[in-house]
């Protein structure tokens, strides 16, 4: 399943996007363009909802591979950080501009579980935007390479990692049906 992860910082946004997640199960793709400047509500800073993003992958059988584009900043950088995969183009760059005033809790307990303590102290103290380069050399980042060459190596995880006899496609009828019997349980 791939889900593109909001850039728009609305809840009914973020809701969406979280029944979907909850959904998913095998390989998901996430794919993050923060087209945003800044989170005006601060409403993933304030939410539960990285919270309940990173219990659904514990508790799922999942894989997933987080595909970042552009700036990822704030509590975004929550997804990256508790993906097993993380692709970047390379345009994608990484940051903690205002750490104290947007970030969501769980950011950092996540970085640490993917990148050296040392490296997410700077980040968070420094605020300084790194390139996707650099967040390959630290650990944050698997995969850097152009728009193309991310795709390709999308398709080349999901065939190598996907058995034919597992491959399931949802079509839109059937994840509104399972959508609704979900919120009748």
């Amino acid at each position: 399943m791939t889900l593109e992860v909001p850039s728009v910082q609305s809840k009914e946004a973020w809701n969406s996007f979280l029944q979907l997640f909850s959904l998913a199960d095998g390989i998901v793709i996430l794919r993050i363009s923060d087209d945003a400047e800044h989170d005006q509500e601060g409403y993933v800073a304030k939410s539960p909802l990285l919270g309940e993003v990173y219990e659904i992958i514990q508790s799922r059988p999942m894989f997933v591979v987080c595909v970042c584009k552009g700036p990822v900043r704030a509590s975004l950088m929550t997804f990256p950080a508790i993906s097993q995969l993380v692709l970047a183009t390379t345009g994608a760059s990484f940051g903690l501009p205002k750490y104290r005033h947007d970030l969501h809790p769980i950011t950092p307990i996540a970085l640490k579980k993917r990148m050296m303590e040392k490296a997410v102290r700077r980040l968070q103290l420094v605020g300084d935007p790194i390139d996707a380069n650099e967040a390959q050399r630290l650990g944050l980042v698997d995969f850097i390479g152009d728009e193309a060459e991310v795709e390709n190596e999308i398709c080349r995880l999901v065939y190598r990692n996907c058995s034919p006899s597992s491959q399931y496609f949802m079509y839109k009828s059937d994840l509104v049906k399972a959508m609704r019997a979900k919120e009748e349980a």
